[in-house]
């Protein structure tokens, strides 16, 4: 009261112990896009190693964020309108509802049920199968090209394309490759087994443009730089094929020729289920 009195010169007409209490709400904080991106940066590198492969993780993450204007405040309904100018049923979708999700927990917005309604199931679509005679044309077009032993070696053993850098021929029809999918942990050496087509049965000599040596040596982000320069290069010669479309070819191929199902999908450095899942159309 005397402070009130010095300050106005005057007994104020309610007392301060007659006035109501008024409970003070602190209001949540805002943020930025980019602010809460900051945030989600610090708590995905919390406890990780920075291995090449959790960079080109991070990468998919900005992906997913950076369709939102960095200076715009992250509500959810930005959020949910993001993820609303996506396909339903595309991967993209998937990935934006799980990473934006993600993204309102670390800053803490709620309504990600909202996130969770947008999210519709993801069936990869069914590509068609190279045939060997199209293969056949594609290493006869390769011929003399750096990336003929990379597309023969990708063709005869089914591996990832990103392992081809690594694959070694066996002179017993298998090779020794390293499976480079593989989380947070660094690739290891497995056994791949070759189902040539008619055509090309010989083995042609080792050329690859990037030779990964060891498991230490590999780089998932200048695989993916490789890869994509191939992928290119395969695109000029039939522009609707990917490098993953030969790799499938193998897993049809292994279908007639290789004793056991399971054996296919160790050669082809994945579980049987996940086998099953992806080739159970031909299988």
């Amino acid at each position: 009261l005397a402070s009130i009195i010095n300050s106005t010169g005057m007994v104020p007409a309610l007392l301060p112990w007659d006035a109501p209490v008024v409970e003070v709400v602190e209001k949540a904080d805002s943020f930025t896009v980019a602010e809460a991106v900051a945030r989600l940066e610090e708590d995905f590198w919390q406890g990780r190693v920075q291995s090449s492969a959790a960079k080109r993780t991070w990468e998919g993450l900005t992906y997913q964020t950076s369709r939102m204007p960095p200076a715009a405040t992250l509500t959810m309904d930005l959020m949910v309108a993001t993820v609303s100018a996506t396909e339903p049923g595309s991967r993209t979708r998937m990935e934006s509802c799980k990473v934006l999700k993600r993204l309102a927990k670390v800053v803490g917005i709620e309504g990600t049920e909202r996130l969770d309604a947008l999210r519709t199931p993801y069936e990869p679509r069914e590509r068609d199968i190279p045939s060997d005679e199209l293969l056949a044309e594609l290493l006869t077009k390769a011929e003399g090209h750096r990336w003929f032993w990379p597309t023969w070696a990708l063709i005869t053993y089914g591996c990832r394309p990103a392992e081809t850098f690594s694959l070694i021929p066996n002179s017993d029809g298998t090779a020794r490759v390293l499976s480079v999918k593989r989380k947070e942990r660094l690739p290891e050496w497995r056994t791949a087994l070759a189902l040539p087509i008619p055509t090309y049965k010989e083995t042609p000599e080792r050329s690859v443009p990037w030779d990964v040596k060891s498991p230490a040596a590999y780089d998932s982000i200048k695989a993916k730089q490789q890869c994509d320069y191939w992928q290119r290069w395969i695109r000029t010669q039939h522009p609707t094929l990917f490098l993953y479309d030969i790799r499938h070819a193998w897993a049809v191929r292994s279908i007639t020729k290789v004793p056991s199902t399971s054996l296919a999908a160790k050669c082809m450095g994945h579980t049987v289920s996940v086998h099953h899942n992806t080739y159970h159309r031909w299988l």
